[in-house]
């Protein structure tokens, strides 16, 4: 089967669990300054699950946890997606942010902006295609 197949759909019954097998548990970028990465993300909608100091913990939509953790900043690229994109473009301006323009096509939306430490955040519309 190539690549770009996909495997045709089957009949499920009612109680089988339709979402993907894996999900990403963590993800991790470096911050000079956790504590001030930990407020960023926090501020614009992650959960804070631990804050340590040298490291700190939040959670995203579907369980995935950021870890952010002490060293050298602005290396990481964070591709997200959410609801309501032009809410986000906003919360993400209120909060210091420069987000790009958005750019609406198909099959999302997308804009582009950097954290306070200079890691790219490329946010999408969301695009899943059933229970995730």
């Amino acid at each position: 089967m190539s690549v770009l197949q996909r495997k045709p759909a089957t009949t499920r019954s009612e109680n089988e669990d339709l979402r993907p097998r894996f999900g990403i548990g963590h993800m991790s970028i470096s911050a000079a300054d956790v504590n001030t990465m930990t407020n960023f993300y926090t501020a614009i909608g992650m959960r804070l699950v631990v804050n340590m100091g040298r490291a700190s913990i939040v959670e995203l939509r579907g369980g995935t946890h950021l870890i952010i953790q002490s060293g050298q900043p602005g290396v990481a690229t964070l591709d997200l997606i959410v609801d309501d994109i032009d809410e986000t473009r906003a919360v993400l301006k209120a909060e210091g942010a420069t987000p790009s323009v958005i750019q609406r096509g198909h099959p999302h939306d997308r804009f582009t902006a950097t954290d306070p430490e200079g890691n790219t955040l490329v946010v999408n519309s969301n695009h899943a295609i059933g229970a995730v």
